[in-house]
């Protein structure tokens, strides 16, 4: 698996483009809205890109934490 589907129609977003996941807070909705042109229904926590942009998610920022910690172990050649 090398995407990630954060919740919303047609949001997905390759793992090698995440450089954090941040619990959602109102102070991120400018920076959402920047990145993604609205502040959907149900934003659980926010995924920042390589390219600076804060994109929403419905999943829980543990859950998505753990899913990108995943897929950086396995692309770790061993």
């Amino acid at each position: 698996m090398e995407t990630l589907w954060l919740g919303y129609n047609g949001l997905v977003l390759p793992f090698h483009e995440i450089v954090a996941v941040l619990h959602y807070q109102p102070a991120l909705d400018g920076r959402i809205r920047q990145a993604y042109g609205q502040v959907p229904q149900g934003v659980m926590a926010v995924v920042v890109t390589h390219h600076g942009g804060y994109l929403p998610t419905r999943w829980p920022a543990e859950q998505l934490r753990r899913r990108w910690a995943t897929w950086r172990s396995s692309t770790v050649k061993r």
